[in-house]
């Protein structure tokens, strides 16, 4: 216990911001929905920018931003170490946030960098949730490998990432399982149960996958799962649901800080997951574990799996290399072209690994180097991986809908740049006379869309079972 607990405080120590105290609150919500942020740093600071979702709200319509897929950034303007910028009036949504100053990413209500009575109590304060999450800075998420502030306009959207008055609560719990992977014998999951779930009575089941540079933890940090699913259960909505939280990184058993094969930092890298392994696994593993361990409705009928970006590519391959397992399908912002699953990148990969084990006969140096170690690793889960999963998926599709999901459903944003790979596979769909739902949304490949996704799904899950 105790080298978990270090190992997680090491983890977070390196990839928390660099943080000094602020003298006032960083963001207020006005009552007419715009927003000020506001920072106090040193008086030597020459540049302060915004950045996260809020920026990308605020720069929506910036033609450089989605021609170059550029962050969004902007400039606050401030004066003798004061800086200060009030919004426009915003949507009502969930918006992450963090200061740059002077190129160093900050968190409220530290930033800059710590003094070492600083840096002490932040270890001190280091604590998991009773769910594992990790947060340490209050209201505080990680995106990938990037940390951000976070909070929520109210009055809409956001209504429903919010813990309500009066709405009872599911639970969320770390749960450990039996791992049939290479190399890792037991992986992660959260799994939510609903409110009054006691193993008596038996529930529906939803697996939700994350996207890239997301882990197990990502649907509820980001994507606000839990407060979701309480707040549409409540008001009757949606079915009660147990829902699965999956970590769909090969090279990964859990979150950073939590992975006991892997003590790497958060990376934004999906490559070691583009080879069947994790998809191959999925429901020996996880679906098995679960109907094993909960009170679940197992069949068909009372399944569902969803996914965004990566887990939307994974959800597609999942359910067409198994039909009789998932009557609902949702494919959020989905990958669909899988380039590293073809027999020539794997051959390039290889050559790749050849070159540089030939290189290093000479330069020993070459082979140890930060490439040469990323395209040794990838070539491993390429020659190890599962890649008859992504084969013949005409031939999978005719069987998936031969008897078909009672939902096959497709969401994707306007500028999302995976728009077009969507767009020929609904073209594939038609031309087999095969059934889906379609939604359209503004905005491109961002937790503003998914979430709304999840809001718009929940309740088109196992209507035929009320």
């Amino acid at each position: 216990m105790k080298h978990s607990a270090f190992l997680f405080l090491y983890v977070v120590l390196l990839t928390t911001p660099l943080m000094l105290k602020a003298q006032q609150p960083s963001v207020r919500v006005n009552a007419d929905h715009t927003v000020t942020l506001s920072l106090n740093v040193s008086k030597d600071v020459d540049d302060v920018v915004l950045k996260g979702s809020l920026a990308t709200e605020i720069k929506r319509n910036n033609v450089i931003n989605q021609v170059f897929r550029k962050q969004a950034k902007v400039s606050i303007d401030g004066d003798n170490g004061h800086y200060t910028y009030t919004t426009k009036s915003l949507p009502s949504d969930l918006y992450t946030y963090c200061f740059e100053v002077d190129d160093i990413d900050t968190l409220m209500p530290y930033a800059v960098k710590p003094t070492a009575e600083q840096l002490a109590a932040l270890r001190a304060k280091a604590r998991t949730d009773t769910a594992g999450l990790g947060f340490v800075v209050p209201d505080s998420v990680r995106d990938g490998d990037t940390w951000y502030n976070w909070f929520v306009i109210p009055g809409g959207d956001g209504d429903n990432y919010l813990p309500q008055a009066n709405v009872a609560h599911g639970k969320v719990e770390a749960v450990w399982y039996p791992s049939s992977i290479e190399g890792m014998s037991r992986r992660r999951m959260m799994v939510y149960t609903p409110p009054r779930y006691d193993g008596t009575h038996r529930y529906p089941v939803l697996y939700l996958l994350h996207g890239t540079g997301g882990d197990e933890t990502s649907w509820l940090m980001l994507g606000r799962a839990a407060q979701i699913l309480d707040n549409l259960i409540s008001d009757h909505r949606c079915q009660p649901m147990i829902v699965v939280m999956t970590n769909e990184n090969a090279d990964r058993a859990a979150a950073p800080g939590f992975d006991p094969y892997n003590t790497s930092l958060a990376s934004s890298s999906a490559t070691p997951s583009m080879f069947g392994i994790t998809e191959s696994a999925f429901v020996k593993d996880i679906v098995g574990y679960v109907d094993s361990h909960y009170a679940t409705l197992a069949d068909k009928g009372h399944r569902a799996i969803a996914g965004v970006s990566l887990g939307g590519m994974h959800t597609l391959f999942i359910t067409a290399n198994n039909p009789q397992t998932f009557g609902y399908v949702g494919l959020f912002s989905a990958l669909i072209n899988n380039e590293f699953s073809k027999p020539v990148h794997i051959s390039k990969i290889n050559k790749a690994v050849n070159r540089i084990r030939s290189i290093g006969r000479y330069i020993p140096s070459v082979p140890t180097s930060k490439p040469g170690r990323s395209v040794t690793e990838i070539s491993q889960y390429a020659n190890k991986g599962k890649l008859a999963v992504y084969d013949s998926l005409d031939v999978k599709l005719q069987r998936q809908f031969a008897t078909p999901p009672a939902l096959y459903y497709i969401a994707i944003g306007i500028n999302d740049p995976l728009l077009s790979q969507n767009d020929d596979y609904r073209t594939l769909l038609n031309g087999a006379h095969y059934k889906f739902t379609y939604h359209e949304s503004n905005g491109g490949h961002e937790w503003c869309n998914w979430r709304r996704y999840l809001v718009d799904f929940l309740p088109k899950l196992f209507k035929s079972n009320q």
